[in-house]
């Protein structure tokens, strides 16, 4: 102590001291299997003295050890409670020659650690606020256009069949008007436009049908799985909604959920991934009916089956279970086996006052099965279900 090369170390010591936030910093060694003690301790109030014996942590055993480490949670001593880290110095033979520690105060450790989470949620819900409200606009926007021009297309092709039914009943006229003599002069080449516009009228009627039911297509089927999608499902709520207020409901509602989606996409890619979800909407479709089912998120679908008795949704889920077992016996090299949770509940009047009543207990009771089969499941292995 005082020697020139102690002086060093301690100046050293000092100015990281000074000049950061640490509350402490100081210099220890070894003497025991779980002993360590001060060797120098540039504070100028309330030093840690030579050969004081320090708290043992698991970090400072760690780097006792020649490991570099940092407690996960505070310490007390006599000067306070601290977050520490531990730094080993080695001699020129490799051995650990002492230990460098760092101490921070544990309530401002905290105190940064609470203020960076508060930003960070902050900022998160700031953005999530501002990305929901313009998604929200644009689609309100997207679908108040696409609402318009159904509108449109469906009073215009009102018109052009009233226009086909006029022209059409035209090519006719009644014994004794006193024009029948120029008609029927006329009657041979004027019926023979009139037929070839009505049908020229006609196709383009039939065609804007077309195009109708592909605007419909566009905005109230997923592109994926060709069912339902988002906008589809909140319809068919609305109408549900109405039925209960007037007293006509009666229906179920089914939850679906892909299980472990997200390792299938990891582990063999988004193409499997997509050809595992567009398979489980091809097995709802089929057991619940296509125009019943709807995909409302990544992995999630819906079906809502109305006027059903509960012996017709059990065989409906005995045969959503049939079409997964075939589907996984199916020779698809390299590929996941395809696994869907289900749960279901039925409106009850007088219990259920909204859809959502029905949906909450539908939901719940897939997670349930979900809970249940990741309880069930092992470790994943080549060719097992995921």
């Amino acid at each position: 102590v005082g020697s020139p090369k102690y002086n060093e170390i301690y100046n050293a010591l000092a100015a990281f001291q000074n000049n950061s936030d640490i509350e402490y910093i100081y210099a220890v060694r070894q003497t025991g299997e779980n002993t360590f003690v001060f060797m120098v301790d540039p504070d100028p109030v309330d030093p840690g003295e030579f050969g004081e014996e320090i708290v043992l942590t698991e970090a400072l055993k760690q780097a006792g050890n020649g490991i570099a480490s940092v407690d996960n949670s505070a310490a007390a001593d006599r000067w306070g409670s601290f977050f520490s880290s531990f730094s080993p110095v080695f001699d020129t033979q490799g051995k650990v020659a002492g230990v460098i520690g760092v101490d921070f105060n544990a309530d401002w450790y905290n105190q940064q650690i609470w203020r960076n989470t508060g930003f960070v949620i902050l900022f998160s819900l700031m953005f999530t606020v501002v990305g929901a409200a313009a998604f929200l606009m644009i689609n309100s926007r997207v679908r108040r256009r696409f609402s318009e021009l159904g509108t449109e297309l469906a009073t215009l092709s009102d018109d052009v069949e009233s226009l086909t039914e006029e022209l059409l009943s035209g090519t006719s006229y009644t014994e004794g008007d006193g024009q029948a003599p120029a008609r029927e002069a006329a009657a041979d080449g004027e019926d023979d436009e009139l037929r070839a516009l009505g049908r020229r009228i006609h196709a383009m009627h039939k065609e804007m049908e077309r195009y109708l039911d592909y605007m419909h297509a566009q905005v109230y089927t997923d592109t994926l799985t060709r069912v339902g999608n988002t906008t589809a499902y909140l319809e068919r709520q609305k109408e549900l909604e109405a039925k209960i207020l007037d007293g006509s409901a009666r229906f179920s509602v089914v939850m679906f959920d892909i299980d472990d989606l997200k390792h299938i996409n990891d582990r063999y890619g988004h193409a499997c991934g997509d050809k595992a979800i567009r398979a489980a909407a091809d097995v709802i479709a089929e057991s619940f009916g296509a125009g019943n089912t709807f995909r409302v998120g990544g992995d999630e679908f819906i079906a809502v089956v109305e006027d059903a008795p509960e012996t017709d949704l059990e065989g409906r889920f005995r045969r959503a279970e049939a079409l997964v077992e075939a589907y996984n016996k199916t020779d698809r090299e390299h590929q996941a086996l395809l696994s869907i949770s289900m749960g279901h509940a039925s409106f009850v009047p007088g219990q259920d006052h909204s859809f959502r009543d029905v949906f909450v207990r539908a939901d719940q009771k897939m997670y349930e099965r979900k809970d249940s089969y990741h309880r069930r499941s092992q470790p994943a292995e080549e060719g097992q279900p995921q």
